[in-house]
């Protein structure tokens, strides 16, 4: 009997697509090891093909850099010099300092510090579990797509959109910010056959991308001056009638507020702002306000940058004004992850049931940094953070003000673990580092 086996799953990388793939594994039991990777061409997406990073990611699997044992400090932090220990031994550590912080400052000196790069929806959410039985304090917000979501969900009362795939119906497709061919990659076929259909592709960038080089029309305003062009179309579809003032009716409210706000944002304006034509600015607006189906698609991007909630909340007018919603293929798609509050209970993963009435403060992701060297604003008044575990996220190169978060990094009183693939920048500042899984 052959001991070689086809393994199916799914993609667990923080990407709109979720690929299929399917490993060949030889051996059984701790002999197992996997050959060969490919995607699987059952898949409905993704349709067999993976992505560069993952075609490859049996090479990540079996690299000779990976963590397989705990790691405990022995030189100054940030130098990276540690000692190969058990895990009964890094978890003894780990529960001791714990049990003096929670002693000394309350549990809520302690910080889990959770991002999504290399998990699943599931695995980010399990470990709430802990930190809700722990009453450890919580983290807040994030550094992308909470943000798009409560832009988005400012106007539409939530920050979900259409199914991307039915981009195949639409005959006008705005990518806004998004380098889709790289990025999406499998969303592009669907985009393509759209267009073998008659749709236009447009695409709005302040940088020229191979997805800008695929579009019928590319537009690049000047970086951060998106949502002026935004006003100036909402400015020529309500100068010339272009609203859908039936759908406006019956499913919006504040439109007569809206329509004074952007009576000054004429296109000449917008084109001073931007960078673009008044002519563009016009086309672009009767585009949108004449073509049906119209959508839409943005992804990760807008809103790594200051005030990018307003960016989707301004967005997500648009389709509300030409009733875009009517029709199949038509309205505004971003990324389907908060499509998992449909089809999972939250409570029964997290157990917020745990927290037994206490309210731990909430932390907010982006101010790392002064939060971990006692900024008192961050700390909402509360005791300083003591001890940090950070679970797949590499904050030294992905948390805005790094050298503020170095610094906190650098506390001697800080206890830090890391729970990681690699010894990441972020890892060689770890009291304790303990392996992940791929």
């Amino acid at each position: 009997m052959s001991d070689t086996r086809i393994v199916h799953g799914t993609c667990h990388h923080d990407c709109p697509d979720s690929c299929g793939w399917q490993v060949t594994v030889d051996g059984t039991g701790a002999t197992a090891h996997a050959v060969q990777l490919r995607g699987n061409p059952l898949h409905p997406f993704s349709k067999g093909e993976l992505c560069p990073k993952v075609n490859r990611f049996l090479d990540r699997v079996y690299s000779p850099d990976r963590i397989l044992r705990p790691l405990r400090r022995i030189g100054a932090k940030g130098e990276g010099r540690f000692e190969e220990i058990t895990w009964a031994e890094a978890l003894t550590e780990i529960a001791t300092r714990f049990r003096s912080i929670i002693d000394q400052h309350g549990a809520e000196a302690i910080m889990p510090y959770v991002s999504a790069g290399n998990q699943s929806l599931l695995s980010i959410m399990f470990g709430d579990r802990f930190w809700h039985h722990l009453g450890a304090s919580r983290v807040t917000g994030a550094l992308c797509g909470a943000t798009a979501g409560a832009g988005a969900a400012t106007t539409n009362g939530t920050g979900k959109g259409i199914d991307p795939s039915d981009l195949v119906h639409s005959k006008l497709i705005i990518l806004w910010g998004t380098n889709t061919r790289l990025t999406n990659r499998h969303l592009w076929p669907v985009i393509e056959e759209a267009r073998a259909a008659g749709a236009q592709v447009i695409v709005i960038d302040p940088l020229r991308t191979i997805t800008a080089e695929s579009a019928d029309w590319f537009l690049q305003p000047l970086p951060g001056t998106d949502v002026a062009l935004m006003l100036a179309m909402m400015h020529v579809l309500i100068r010339d009638d272009l609203v859908d003032q039936e759908w406006v009716a019956a499913h919006t409210v504040g439109f007569e507020d809206l329509a004074a706000h952007v009576a000054d944002w004429t296109p000449a304006r917008a084109a001073a702002a931007t960078g673009l034509s008044v002519a563009d600015i016009e086309r672009l607006a009767t585009l949108y306000g004449t073509i049906r189906p119209a959508a839409i698609r943005t992804l990760i991007g807008a809103e790594h940058h200051e005030h990018g909630a307003m960016f989707f909340r301004t967005l997500t007018c648009l389709p509300a004004l030409v009733g875009a919603w009517r029709d199949q293929g038509g309205g505004y798609a971003r990324s389907v992850g908060v499509w998992s509050n449909d089809v999972m209970d939250h409570a029964a993963l997290t157990r917020p049931d745990l927290l037994a009435g206490r309210s731990p403060r909430e932390l907010a992701m982006v101010h790392l940094g002064r939060v971990l060297t006692g900024d008192h604003d961050a700390l909402h008044d509360g005791p300083p953070v003591q001890a940090v575990v950070m679970i797949s996220v590499n904050a030294m190169v992905s948390v805005p003000n790094t050298e503020l978060v170095r610094q906190g990094l650098l506390r001697d009183d800080l206890f830090t673990v890391v729970h990681d693939q690699f010894l990441t920048d972020t890892a060689r500042y770890a009291d304790i580092v303990l392996p992940a899984t791929t």
